[in-house]
């Protein structure tokens, strides 16, 4: 636990007012939302339900908070697919992963890049992190409060009325973060989607994204703790085209597949539950069949020593495709043709059957939420609802793993802020 979170225990205490903007939820995009509306001189007060502020960002990336990309700005929009880089293009360019890291650099954070095009805290610590968002929330003048969960919100009056257990609050602009439902031990139960149906809003159907993938070959549990660091995976459609990659390790668990590859790969097989059945799993993402084909086949000895020297697989794995190909024995000069199609299909696309993800228990991010449609893009305005605004993980937006999630939920919650503090402050 971070020392500034430490401190802040719930206190369910009514909570005088006025407020001309309330911000519901105390996570990462919460706080950056409460700090944009303070420091541009709106009385500002965020409403966290938890008895501490930032849960998620503390258990984030193992608790080492993975807080940004060190991809170029332009090419990192992309990974937000089509219409969320579209949506999302004005936010991610006013808050590019630079900003970011120059917030935590003047609050004695600094920051390292490290594969994958990951950044992290220098110390590895994702209380840092947290600390570093609390002290900046402080500084601008904005307040928060703990152990106050919010049971509806209603327009009213000039404003907005939040509905707590310690009674009614009113602003003039409301900003929700309340994030979606992964990891919900930290507070993250789906609240505002309820909230969001109530306003008659459209939703898509909330999921489970950046999740692990079950798995139920047996021989995939019996490699359990194995990892492939350079892999390619895929997702065909009909005649083997293949309609998404990610080219990112993979890891052999318990219960099937995770590690970045499978878990980028989760937001689309929840997305379309029953189109993809298998993932193809590329082992050789570098070389073609032909190379594969004049490597492998020729001389005696043993068709495994000769996959795991010339793809360097672990030896398990090797053992587990020459017994698909139905090779077993079989030295690699005496491989027929259709020994040799069968290994080498299975080393350019091992299929390995899905049953879907681990769910929101395992997830890192949900998919799905509020419409983009139903939002304007340049304030994160509710089209329709003055006043109201919605930031991070509620939105219809989301990206892979490698700091996008708190890329994504850092923008937003800048532009909503900002553009509360502007609506709530005009006359």
């Amino acid at each position: 636990m971070s020392r500034a979170g430490a401190d802040r225990e719930a206190r369910a205490d009514p909570i005088p007012g006025p407020h001309d903007v309330l911000v519901v939820g105390g996570g990462a995009a919460g706080l950056v939302a409460a700090r944009e509306a303070a420091a541009a001189g709106a009385r500002t007060l965020c409403l966290e339900k938890m008895p501490r502020p930032g849960l998620k960002v503390l258990v984030s990336g193992g608790g080492h908070c993975n807080v940004t990309t060190s991809l170029e700005p332009r090419l990192a929009e992309a990974e937000f697919g089509p219409e969320g880089a579209r949506f999302l293009r004005r936010a991610l360019r006013a808050v590019p992963p630079a900003e970011v890291r120059r917030w935590l650099h003047e609050e004695g954070v600094p920051t390292v890049e490290e594969e994958l095009d990951k950044v992290w805290p220098r110390s590895k610590r994702a209380g840092d992190v947290l600390d570093a968002l609390l002290r900046r929330l402080d500084r601008a003048g904005a307040r928060l409060a703990c152990g106050h969960p919010v049971t509806g919100v209603r327009p009213g009056g000039d404003g907005w009325i939040v509905a707590t257990p310690a009674g009614e609050l009113g602003c003039r602009a409301l900003v929700l973060a309340v994030g979606g439902c992964s990891y919900p031990g930290t507070g993250t139960t789906g609240d505002g989607y309820a909230w969001l149906r109530a306003l008659d809003l459209p939703l898509v159907t909330p999921r489970p994204a950046l999740a692990p993938l079950a798995c139920p070959l047996p021989w995939v549990r019996e490699l359990s703790g194995v990892t492939l660091p350079d892999v390619e995976l895929q997702l065909r459609g009909p005649g083997g085209r293949i309609l998404r990659r990610r080219r990112r390790p993979l890891l052999f668990t318990h219960g099937g597949l995770s590690g970045p590859g499978p878990m980028d790969l989760s937001r689309d097989l929840e997305r379309e539950p029953g189109r993809y059945r298998a993932v193809h799993v590329d082992l050789a993402p570098d070389r073609d069949e032909a190379g594969l084909r004049a490597a492998l086949f020729q001389g005696s000895g043993e068709l495994v020593n000769r996959l795991q020297r010339e793809l360097d697989l672990p030896r398990r794995l090797c053992q587990v495709l020459v017994a698909e190909a139905g090779l077993g024995g079989v030295p690699p000069s005496e491989v027929d043709a259709g020994g040799r199609r069968r290994l080498l299909a299975l080393c350019k696309g091992l299929p390995l059957p899905i049953t879907g993800s681990l769910g929101f228990a395992k997830a890192e991010v949900t998919t799905g939420g509020l419409a983009l449609d139903a939002v304007d893009p340049r304030t994160m305005a509710v089209r329709g609802r003055p006043g109201l605004h919605v930031c991070g993980e509620l939105l219809d937006a989301d990206g892979p793993i490698g700091g996008f999630s708190f890329w994504l939920a850092f923008a937003t919650g800048v532009v909503a802020g900002r553009a509360a503090a502007r609506a709530a402050l005009s006359p």
